[in-house]
């Protein structure tokens, strides 16, 4: 598999994680030369927002490799197939979700009146076992790279009996593994 940090350094977000980062807009033309196949929306909510953390996490991966579809998969195919070497994350984000201090965030409150994620998660999808750089093992074949406060959210909204949609959108990056 042929790593992808080097090209994540070279479409850095100038300023990142400083009060004047470079503004998205002109950000993405910058990062459409380099990786033209991944869709705004998986650009912006993922390497935009969290550029250093998907290079610290994910760099390791073939961005020129990954092909993306959006999907629609009910509340059980979410709960039961995507998997998470940060579990323990997910059900912390769950149990937030009956601490009134975390009512107030607008990401909750957003969930709890459209009974879904304003923004599709992104997940993995590959053919067998991957073995991280920090020594995790993301689970074949389906994988969260980003969206974990959501996925935890949502979880959340389940497991209390609180309205949810039915379905729900999420990004399937797929990558071939050789």
């Amino acid at each position: 598999m042929i790593r992808s940090d080097r090209l994540l350094y070279e479409i850095a977000p100038d300023g990142f994680g400083e009060r004047r980062c470079e503004p998205w807009d002109l950000w993405r033309d910058r990062a459409h030369l380099m990786l033209p196949h991944f869709p705004d929306e998986v650009l912006e909510q993922w390497v935009y927002r969290h550029w250093k953390a998907v290079l610290c996490n994910w760099g390791w991966l073939d961005f020129r490799a990954m092909s993306f579809s959006k999907q629609i998969w009910t509340n059980d195919e979410i709960l039961n197939r995507i998997k998470t070497p940060h579990n323990d994350v997910i059900e912390k984000f769950s149990r937030r979700m009956s601490n009134e201090i975390f009512q107030r965030s607008w990401l909750v409150q957003n969930m709890q009146e459209r009974g879904t994620w304003p923004v599709a998660p992104i997940i993995l999808h590959y053919e067998r076992d991957l073995y991280a750089t920090n020594g995790r093992v993301l689970k074949a074949p389906f994988n969260l790279l980003e969206g974990h406060h959501r996925l935890g959210y949502l979880k959340g909204m389940i497991d209390h009996g609180e309205f949810t949609q039915e379905t729900h959108e999420i990004w399937i990056a797929k990558i071939p593994v050789h």
